[in-house]
């Protein structure tokens, strides 16, 4: 097995252990903050998508009626640009879910800006449900 390959293959493995780790007590709520979104793009940047995904252009904490989070795309006419927003609510039921919602719609910006996809729960977007899996997160709408 190439060194690549088996470097790869670990820092999946450390990460389900951390996620499993720090998700231990799970029916403690969590509240969000900007240096975990931070920290786990990264982490699920490097697990999940090659490092090829590039941050959000901005972050917004805030109370979302019909979602538990989303990935906004916005449009600059003035200068001609397209951009992408992250919201997320300020608590989650736990940890696991607030991890399970980032890297979900961590999803649906790689859809939008790497493969120039919809965006939608499509076929591509839940072609992430065995990588998810690895790392013990749950691909759902």
């Amino acid at each position: 097995m190439n060194k690549r390959k088996t470097e790869k293959e670990d820092f999946i493995i450390r990460t389900k252990k951390r996620i499993l780790r720090e998700t231990k007590s799970s029916n403690k709520e969590y509240t969000t903050t900007y240096k975990d979104i931070k920290k786990y793009f990264r982490v699920f940047n490097k697990a999940l998508f090659k490092k090829k995904l590039n941050p959000f252009n901005d972050i917004v904490i805030k109370r979302l009626k019909q979602a538990s989070g989303q990935c906004v795309e916005n449009f600059s006419y003035r200068k001609g640009t397209t951009f992408f927003v992250l919201e997320m609510m300020p608590k989650y039921k736990n940890k696991i879910e607030f991890l399970n919602t980032l890297a979900h719609e961590m999803i649906h910006l790689w859809q939008q800006t790497i493969k120039k996809d919809t965006g939608n729960h499509n076929n591509l977007f839940f072609s992430f449900k065995p990588k998810f899996k690895k790392i013990s997160l749950e691909l759902s709408y």
